[in-house]
């Protein structure tokens, strides 16, 4: 390229700088309205879930050892409450299981403790907890738990029957000055919780702030001490239940809310022309219920749980009852009260019970109660045992069927 042509170069671009300085301001502004529209669609925030467990532990030491194994059956003694992940517990000591399958063994139970007499707090997420014997050294030397146990109203105290053999304890070396100790450990998993929270585009997306501590505090709710009221004050009863020799006033509106049995019925019973106080009343007699389980069913209406009184009966009391009570609930179709009566009956099947209860299963379409009872009938040397009780010679006729059934299992495997 010649000096002059090349000057006309020069020249020419030169020509045309002004103007692309002239456009300048206006190409970065628009570039910046683009960057700032393209941050805005890909800005993301992070965080992370996370799930944490907490354990908390409760030592506690059985002074009276040789007393102890002179304890008859079905003795009980109950360790001063303790605080552990965020709830009130006691630790239920047994020192000859009610149970004859477990005799000879000692047994601890895990009970959530009532709020009030009422009600209990509620753990939404399942507890695993084990005891642990101690040694002199404060190790453990031997343990045995439970996972996943959701404790609730209706399954407040849960535990291990055969903790331990007195003639292994007696063995273990760690009986010390007449006393042992055992350790409970409780675990239950959190809430999920936020742990992390920033911008991975360094701006505008920060954290959420920590809310504000709430300035009032709600009291739990109390309805079920006014509904437990409401019951046994009888105050605008307006109806009178006979069972067997027994009577009990009730309030019509809320039997026929709660059963469609009792609604039925209510509806078809016209109101007695004779005053009683609190105004005319309708009669109802019921036949073929226990007083006893009447009251019980009347107080699981109303308040929607089971007399405390029930938790601290001897073993063969808690299973009539619920044997029971299941077949009532199922007589007027009170669908919670039957699946809480067939919890009940599955923590409570052993040799002399399992008969009854199959029977029972059978009358009242309690398929899960049933499968755990045959289950139970078929483990190795039980269904002897079952035969030889009184129970099976009273209801053989409803539970031979699925015996049978576990005997041709057996002799085919």
């Amino acid at each position: 390229m010649s000096r002059t042509s090349r000057a006309r170069h020069i020249l020419s671009t030169r020509d045309r700088s002004p103007s692309l300085r002239a456009n300048q301001p206006l190409a970065m502004a628009t570039t910046a309205a683009m960057l700032s529209a393209a941050a805005r669609r890909f800005s993301r925030s992070a965080s992370t879930i996370g799930r944490r467990e907490v354990t908390d532990s409760h030592i506690l030491t059985i002074d009276g050892y040789a007393a102890s194994r002179k304890i008859p059956r079905n003795w009980w003694s109950r360790s001063p409450p303790f605080e552990a992940v965020d709830h009130r517990w006691t630790i239920k000591y047994f020192p000859n299981v009610a149970s004859c399958c477990f005799e000879g063994h000692i047994s601890f139970f895990l009970e959530l403790e009532v709020d009030s007499f009422y009600g209990v707090h509620r753990i939404t997420d399942p507890v695993d907890f084990k005891f642990s014997l101690l040694d002199r050294a404060g190790n453990a030397a031997h343990s045995r738990g439970v996972e996943g146990h959701v404790f609730s109203e209706a399954t407040k105290v849960y535990g291990v029957r055969e903790f331990m053999a007195w003639k292994d304890l007696a063995k273990s070396g760690c009986v010390k000055d007449d006393a042992f100790t055992v350790i409970c450990d409780i675990t239950v998993s959190q809430d999920w919780t936020k742990v992390d929270d920033e911008d991975d585009t360094g701006g505008g997306g920060g954290g959420a702030e920590t809310p504000a501590a709430p300035r009032v505090v709600v009291p739990p709710s109390n309805l079920r001490e006014h509904m437990n009221d409401l019951l046994w004050k009888k105050q605008g009863a307006d109806v009178t239940i006979h069972v067997g020799e027994e009577s009990f006033d009730a309030h019509g509106w809320l039997l026929m809310a709660r059963s469609p049995v009792f609604e039925a019925e209510l509806l078809a019973t016209p109101a007695s022309k004779e005053k009683l106080p609190g105004g005319v009343r309708r009669r109802v007699e019921i036949k073929g219920v226990d007083p006893k389980v009447f009251k019980a069913m009347l107080h699981f209406m109303y308040t929607d749980a089971l007399p405390e009184t029930m938790e601290e009966e001897e073993d063969e009391t808690v299973v009539a009852m619920a044997q029971g009570l299941l077949a009532a609930a199922n007589r007027f179709k009170l669908e919670r009260l039957k699946v809480v009566c067939e919890e009940i009956l599955c923590r409570h099947i052993d040799v002399s019970s399992v008969a009854v209860t199959l029977a029972v299963a059978e009358e009242n379409g309690c398929h899960a109660l049933k499968a755990a009872c045959l289950e139970f009938i078929a483990r190795p040397g039980n269904m002897k045992k079952v035969m030889e009780t009184e129970g099976f010679e009273k209801t053989k006729d409803s539970c031979l069927a699925g015996m049978l059934d576990v005997a041709m299992k057996q002799l085919a495997s």
